[in-house]
């Protein structure tokens, strides 16, 4: 994943020029993005939690009950790649059972220099994407389908050339007690004009087991398969493994293979979270390939009823 973020960095200073800067930008923002994504332990379209509404739009707040969900997410990666990046989020629950979500995302690339003639640093070179998403969704059919859609504002930056469009995205989930299926989108450009946006499209389904007993607490396992797809890329798969206790614990293990310009890679993936009352504290993990170090994600979401 790193390796292709600084090939794609490559790629699109060389390429950068008024004959193709939508293509170049696209490629640009959508490594950028996979960065994020990576620390997912979840397929997106299952995506739950303080930023689950920039991975797919059908996200519901729980309960009868007007709620306000604030979350707080930031992404470190290691010095090789230099991507860092920050997600807030907030979600209201009405009287009439919509929830209205807000997001905002940026992804920066950092350590990239502007030289002269000599090796001497003459500048900094800014280098970032940036999304602010608006949505709304609903559970309809006894609660078992939600229904979501949302707007984005994308901006990305590469040096002097700044792209700026709009993307609409829908969700769709399916639940029972034991199965879960979900599809998304994520920054389509409904124009579908070609490189204009990094669009992808994901699936995800999850097996939950009847309740178990764990040192004499209840918990649930979990089975899940994710895919996605990105244009111009191979369909990258998604496969892990969760356990939850009691509402308060739960730990995620998986493996992604993604496949780009020809060559595939493998990744781990690792994700926990506690809950205490009203607070949720999780840590997402990609553990890198081809020698690069890990990303971490970091967040805290709140609940106020």
């Amino acid at each position: 994943m790193r390796t292709r973020v600084r090939l794609g960095i490559a790629t699109a200073l060389m390429v950068l020029a008024p004959a193709r800067p939508a293509g170049a930008q696209a490629t640009f923002a959508s490594d950028l993005w996979r960065v994020a994504a990576g620390t997912l332990a979840v397929p997106a379209a299952l995506a739950s939690g303080g930023s689950a509404a920039l991975w797919t739009p059908a996200v519901v707040l729980a309960g009868p009950d007007p709620t306000i969900r604030l979350g707080v997410e930031t992404i470190h990666a290691p010095s090789e790649s230099g991507v860092a990046g920050t997600v807030a989020s907030a979600a209201l629950r009405t009287r009439h059972a919509w929830t209205l979500s807000a997001v905002y995302g940026r992804v920066s690339l950092s350590d990239l220099v502007r030289t002269g003639t000599s090796p001497e640093i003459v500048g900094d070179i800014p280098a970032y994407a940036q999304a602010l998403s608006f949505g709304v969704a609903r559970s309809l059919a006894a609660r078992t389908v939600t229904l979501g859609v949302a707007v984005r504002a994308l901006t990305t930056r590469l040096d002097q050339r700044t792209e700026s469009h709009w993307a609409a995205d829908v969700g769709w989930l399916w639940e029972r007690p034991r199965f879960r299926l979900g599809a998304a989108t994520h920054f389509l450009d409904p124009t579908s004009r070609p490189g204009r946006a990094a669009a992808s499209y994901s699936l995800g389904t999850e097996y939950r087991s009847p309740e178990i007993g764990f040192w004499g607490t209840p918990g649930v396992l979990k089975l899940r398969y994710g895919a996605s797809l990105a244009d111009g890329e191979g369909v990258a798969h998604l496969v892990s493994g969760g356990l939850a206790l009691a509402g308060v614990l739960e730990v995620d293990v998986g493996a992604a293979r993604e496949s780009a310009w020809g060559a595939a890679t493998w990744q781990s993936r690792f994700g926990a979270a506690v809950t205490a009352g009203r607070y949720r504290v999780y840590v997402g993990r990609d553990g890198g390939a081809n020698g690069f170090g890990a990303t971490y994600a970091f967040g805290l979401a709140a609940t106020v009823r």
